[in-house]
């Protein structure tokens, strides 16, 4: 709260210098006027009265409106309205308009002045002309905070982890700032790349960071706090714009479901560039980076061949999930695993097969689908199945064997509703 509380008493200085300014001007006319009018009234009154007339007449009536809201809350889909009184359909971002009006300059007609006449999310210009802070978080190598994201938006490069090293004993930045794996039941520190592409710095900037089970789409049910902390961030022209964050408190991974938990780290100044909704959705919120990956070796694979997803909150609509295999060169979060910005292991040859079961309620067993050799032909496993209702998970399961040194398979199981993407979930077995 201190931070907060620090720019809001930056801002109405900032404010108060300026309505000084104005007064001054004003109350030496009205000073000139004043003399004018009255040098022939009695001194002795205007003596006792002048003081008070003075301020009186020159308090000046300024209305002044903040607008940092850069987006209504969200809301849900045009499918109308459940039983629970909840609205039917994925939430969905709201942005605000522009009235160009910040092109013909602050007095112009409906510019700054007009303000208390717009409406309230309609702005004189767009985000990026605006003197307020940018921030994002990127979903995928070159994204520039445009959304909803096209693409595996849950393998964020700016989600960093440092394998084996409690955040007393990391240092402030990953090796060669790529970061690695997490190792399971052991201290791992979580770093995050956070970005303002603003106009204006951002300070106080909250960065929070939480784990999930497995899971293709989240809300706030599921979420689980790591730990949290503060950035001062400087606007786009600087080099302060982007720094590498730490998080001061260690995460322990486990395995749940057969898979490694999911990370979400999301950035938000609460006066200047709040969060906004939908509060948990990587593909519509550019406040929020995702890392839903799972690496293991052949080994790890071979051992446990299950690994459970589960689905996610669907807000009343029916929903897909699919699965399929993806080439090396698609997914650049891959250089974290070779420690090099210029090399990515090579794809491997596909040899087995790959599928999802029908989904069945989170939590209940699924089968031992490695210990069939044919899954696919004993119906078991698809390409994709329906999904209706919340609380569901499918199990997946790869076939192919070892890739080989230098080599990887590379699975995405994504979720979709209408067509477009609310999550997924990204398994990688590195070749031995």
């Amino acid at each position: 709260m201190s931070q907060e509380h620090g720019f809001l008493e930056n801002l109405v200085d900032k404010v108060e210098d300026a309505m000084e300014r104005v007064g001054i001007r004003e109350s030496s006319e009205h000073r000139s006027e004043h003399r004018s009018e009255h040098r022939n009234e009695h001194r002795s009154d205007h003596r006792r009265h002048s003081h008070h007339r003075r301020y009186e007449d020159e308090r000046t009536q300024v209305t002044i409106n903040v607008n940092v809201g850069c987006c209504q809350p969200s809301t849900g889909g045009t499918g109308g309205v459940g039983g629970t009184g909840q609205p039917i359909g994925r939430p969905t971002h709201q942005t605000g308009t522009s009235d160009g009006s910040i092109n013909g300059g602050a007095g112009a007609s409906g510019g700054i002045i007009g303000i208390p006449g717009r409406g309230g999310n309609v702005w004189p210009g767009t985000r990026t002309q605006l003197y307020l802070p940018f921030l994002f978080i990127r979903a995928t190598a070159g994204d520039c905070a445009a959304r909803p994201i096209v693409g595996a938006f849950w393998e964020s490069p700016d989600i960093l982890i440092l394998p084996g090293v409690s955040p007393a004993d990391a240092p402030d930045l990953p090796p060669k700032d790529l970061g690695g794996v997490a190792k399971a039941n052991a201290d791992n520190t979580v770093y995050a790349h956070v970005w303002n592409l603003g106009q204006a710095p951002a300070h106080g900037a909250l960065v929070e960071f939480y784990w999930f089970n497995p899971t293709l789409g989240f809300d706030s049910k599921g979420a689980h706090l790591i730990g949290k902390t503060y950035v001062d961030l400087g606007p786009r022209s600087g080099p302060e714009s982007h720094k590498l964050v730490k998080c001061p408190f260690s995460w322990r991974a486990t395995y749940e479901n057969g898979g490694h938990e999911c990370l979400v780290v999301r950035i938000s100044q609460p006066c200047t560039d709040p969060l906004s909704g939908p509060a948990w959705d990587a593909s519509q919120n550019r406040h929020i980076g995702q890392r839903n990956i799972h690496v293991m070796t052949a080994a790890e694979a071979a051992a446990k061949p299950t690994l459970g997803i589960n689905v996610g909150p669907l807000f009343g609509q029916p929903g897909q999930v699919a699965v399929t295999r993806a080439d090396t060169k698609t997914m650049p979060w891959l250089h974290l695993v070779t420690n090099s910005r210029t090399k990515l292991p090579g794809t491997a040859n596909a040899n087995g097969d790959v599928g999802i079961t029908s989904p069945t309620p989170s939590g209940t067993g699924l089968p031992n689908l490695g210990a069939l050799p044919d899954p696919r032909g004993v119906g078991l496993i698809g390409d994709s199945h329906g999904v209706t209702g919340d609380n569901q998970q499918v199990g997946f399961v790869a076939t192919d064997t070892n890739p080989g040194a230098g080599n990887a398979h590379v699975y995405r199981v994504s979720g979709t509703q209408n067509g477009q993407p609310f999550g997924g979930y990204t398994v990688v077995v590195l070749g031995q």
